[in-house]
């Protein structure tokens, strides 16, 4: 009678299954979880927060003190800190934690906080992997701050450039995020530092390359600087000579600034912004795809207009039917006003782009 058994090559393929399917099962687990245990702070927050406006209403000032407030909290896994004017170093937050979910706690940011009214934030002890993975990829948090030991995330908020300056931190040309570069992330980029917080790449160093991830690149040479290059989402190219800089290049979901002269034309715009600070800054080029040229100063025809694109020269400056041009310096371009597309008040003011 013979006996059959597995062979050790088939024991250690099983082990190896079960290996790979923990490493993916239990982190995933370990998430939902301390997303279930994430949700149970949230209610409580919001209504102390209520709570906490309609006291100041009555009282010109918020409360440290829970008794004051119009709320009851029966949730025994959670804790309570009002932070008020009575605290100078961090006023007017509320911070939450569930003893269920270590070193994690929620920031609610009340009305007249001096950095970040209104906000809500995901805050996470610095250096603890799990929870900064629940507060930045499972919830989708902006990373900020980081003090008294914690990071923190701003949670579902559009941002703005005054979110990024309490933050110490730069504002995306894409006005998605705040970043804060650094050589190991420009390294990381196969970018040049250029100091200030930005990645990317200045005069010559940036032509014909590809600029994304927040890079800049810097046109300060005419007809060389940035040209050719690829500028994608959340790239720019910045043109400070008077030609040609960022001629030729290739925008797809990313920006380019003409501050002087002709420096942006004979290029494509594909869902990209083109600025134009100058006469004919922005002219001889393509805009398709939701495309926007920016002429606030009424320079002479500084986003071009005429009705056809000779892709062979491009000679001329086209716009499909879902781009459109804002400012006095239009020219014959389609506005954006008469296709029902809104023109960007960031955009508009040029004194964003000129220091």
């Amino acid at each position: 009678m013979s006996k059959k058994a597995f062979t050790l090559i088939e024991l250690l393929i099983v082990v190896l299954i079960i290996g790979i399917l923990s490493a993916i099962a239990i982190p995933m687990y370990q998430g939902a979880v301390d997303k279930s245990h994430w949700s149970t702070m949230l209610p409580g927050a919001k209504a102390i927060k209520d709570a906490e406006e309609a006291f100041k209403m009555s009282n010109d000032g918020y409360t440290d003190t829970m008794g004051n407030l119009d709320v009851t909290m029966e949730n025994s896994d959670l804790t309570f800190n009002l932070i008020t004017p009575n605290n100078t170093s961090d006023p007017n937050v509320i911070r939450v934690t569930n003893s269920k979910l270590a070193n994690v706690r929620l920031a609610s940011y009340l009305d007249d906080n001096p950095k970040f009214a209104g906000q809500l934030h995901c805050e996470a002890a610095t250096g603890d992997e799990r929870a900064n993975r629940l507060c930045g990829k499972l919830l989708m948090g902006q990373e900020l701050t980081s003090a008294d030991g914690y990071t923190g995330y701003l949670l579902d908020q559009e941002i703005d450039k005054a979110t990024c300056d309490n933050a110490s931190r730069s504002w995306s040309t894409s006005k998605t995020k705040c970043y804060k570069d650094d050589q190991t992330r420009c390294d990381a980029l196969n970018m040049n530092y250029l100091g200030d917080g930005q990645c990317g790449f200045d005069d010559e160093a940036g032509r014909g390359q590809v600029i994304g991830a927040e890079g800049v690149c810097y046109g300060h040479t005419r007809d060389r600087g940035c040209a050719y290059a690829q500028i994608k989402e959340g790239g720019a190219c910045i043109v400070t000579d008077d030609r040609g800089s960022c001629a030729s290049i290739s925008v797809t979901g990313g920006t380019a600034i003409c501050v002087k002269g002709s420096g942006c034309s004979y290029s494509t715009f594909d869902n990209g912004i083109c600025v134009a600070a100058n006469h004919m800054s922005c002219q001889r080029n393509k805009f398709i795809n939701g495309s926007i040229c920016y002429a606030p100063n009424g320079g002479w025809a500084a986003c071009g207009g005429t009705a056809n694109y000779d892709s062979a020269t491009a000679a001329a400056t086209f716009y499909d039917d879902t781009s459109c041009c804002c400012g006095a310096g239009c020219g014959t371009a389609p506005k954006c006003a008469d296709r029902g597309i809104a023109c960007d008040p960031y955009y508009m003011d040029l004194s964003n782009f000129m220091n």
